[in-house]
Formats: structure tokens, sequence, C-alpha cells
């Protein structure tokens, strides 16, 4: 779901150009495609989707854990209700991921201010200097205008506020987008973001929760992804199924190590990873593209495996 102003951007704006943008031109050859779910419909007011955007194959969109790619159009169970030719265009899936990530970070998301369709929108300008169509955020814009009682009623009392949401602005977003200077994305790599661990049937095992304590160290296996919450829903092997973060779930068999853990990084073998070993480091985060940690060395970050490192 999205942001109440998607599809409202005045038509004689719809051309605007970043600065310099002669830096990034050339031959448009990107296929951008939008994917839709039909979530549910409350009769004579509106209609709930899920969207997300497909770049040469490989679907990006925004959950609680920030933004996720793969190819197998994950967030919409494999099976989107349609897909839509949206155009081609010069920026790769990958210029897109670093474009935005920075406005769609991991427990930013919202289910009626800062969600699916707020980033579909928001990529769809990147790309293609198009905004998502009304239709498709047509509920949040309703709920936006909705009492909060009524909200938890028709969510069953799954929606809570994000106060990390309060402030976000579609239109701020694509504005600061219209700023951005290509160069900074121009010399970027081409290729895909890399293969997410989080898909449909991957084995996981829990961990780092905080009030569900009794469930970390537990296997599981993803069975579907939850686009009203944003959250991987995972059946456990004591038979329940979870909604849970990206952050609470690794692949089956990898070494958990928690935001704030100390690391030693060790067998490094290349030129640049030999000086890193015997360093330590503190870990920050669990990169699900890459399958790696993210490891703040004197504050600087670094992609290591997790065989790469020891507990100190």
């Amino acid at each position: 779901m999205g942001n109440i102003t998607s599809g409202c951007w005045p038509s004689h704006l719809s051309d605007i150009r970043p600065p310099d943008a002669d830096l990034a031109e050339g031959e448009a050859t990107n296929q951008v495609e939008l994917a839709t779910s039909l979530l549910f419909t409350i009769p004579g007011l509106a209609s709930a989707y899920h969207t997300s955007v497909v770049v040469n194959g490989e679907e990006f969109f925004f959950s609680d854990s920030g933004i996720f790619a793969n190819m197998t159009l994950t967030s919409h169970q494999g099976k989107p209700s349609e897909k839509l030719a949206m155009g081609l265009s010069r920026w790769t899936g990958q210029q897109l991921f670093r474009a935005l990530q920075e406005h769609f970070r991991p427990g930013t998301y919202d289910l009626i201010r800062k969600n699916c369709n707020s980033f579909s929108d928001c990529a769809l300008h990147f790309l293609l200097r198009k905004r998502l169509p009304s239709k498709y955020s047509a509920m949040e814009a309703m709920g936006q205008r909705t009492s909060l009682d009524l909200i938890h009623h028709f969510t069953n009392g799954a929606y809570q506020p994000n106060q990390a949401a309060a402030n976000f602005s579609t239109e701020a977003i694509i504005q600061q987008l219209d700023r951005l200077d290509p160069r900074t994305l121009a010399a970027g790599s081409t290729t895909g973001t890399g293969k997410n661990a989080l898909r449909i049937g991957a084995p996981v095992t829990v961990c780092g929760l905080k009030n569900a304590e009794h469930l970390n160290g537990l296997s599981g296996r993803i069975v579907g992804y939850n686009s009203v919450n944003g959250r991987w829903e995972a059946k456990l092997s004591n038979g329940d199924t979870k909604a849970l973060r990206a952050e609470n779930l690794r692949p089956e068999g990898e070494r958990v190590y928690l935001p704030g853990d100390k690391c030693r990084i060790h067998s490094l073998q290349s030129d640049a990873g030999k000086l890193l070993n015997g360093r330590v480091g503190e870990v920050n985060r669990y990169i699900h593209d890459v399958s790696r940690y993210e490891v703040l060395v004197d504050g600087v970050s670094k992609s290591i495996k997790s065989e790469n490192l020891q507990s100190v």
C-alpha cells in the first residue's frame, strides 16, 4: 500500500530532469514493469494493493526491513495479479537501489504512511519520470483521512502507527531525486543487488527476538511475505507460523551474530582482506542480499561472511 499523494504529480512537471541529466544520457535499455497484487476490497470505497517495481526481471520492493530485491517476485508469492510494462529506463536496478535506499531504511515502514506503494511511486519517478497510478494507493489515501479506530477495525488491530514514518513525504523524496547528481549513480555497477537469502521455501533460523525469546534458535522455512505488515512469514519447527522481520532471520546453518556483537576477522584471502585479518569490529546488521554481515571496523563498514568472523 502507499502514499496519499501517489498519482497527483502535476502533468506539466512530469518531464523535470535532474541537473546535469545529460551525464546520465544513453540508450534506455532497462525494461521496467510494475507488479501488483490485489489484497482486499471494501465495496463502494476502495481496494488495497501491494506493488513492486521490476527492472530487467529483478523485483524491488519496500518492507519493514528496507528495500529487498529478488528474481522470483517473492513479495507477490511468485504470482502477482498483474504485471504492467511501464517503459525503458537508462537506470539499472542497482542504481535504483542506491538512489532510494537512504530514503527507505529498515524500521521505517508504515502501512498507511510509508509502504510498498510509496516506494513504487518514487521508483517509477526515478526510473521513468512516471508516477504510480492512483488506484493502487486509493486505500491508504482513504486511510489517511480515517480515524485510527476505524483503521484498527479493518486491520483487526494489526496497524500501529510508526513514528519513524511520521514525517515521510513522497513529494519531498521526489524533489530530492530531481536534484540528484547523476554522476553519483552513472558510474555504479550495472549488476543486480545479489541473491536474496529470504525467498519462499528458504530454510531459516530465528534470532534476536526480545519479546519472544523462546523462539530464538528455532529453525523454520519461509512460507510467504506479508505485504500488509511488511514482514516474512515462517513456519517454525514448533508448528507455529510467525511474521518476522528480516533482522530476526538468518539462513539455516549460518552462524548467528547480532547487532553490537564484537567479532575478530580472520582467514580473508584477498590483498585488501588480509589487512583486516586479526582486526576486531562490531556487527551492525546482516545483509540478506549478499548473505554477509556488515561489520564496523574503526567506524568503516565492511561486508564479511560469517565464516570469516569469530566472537570475542
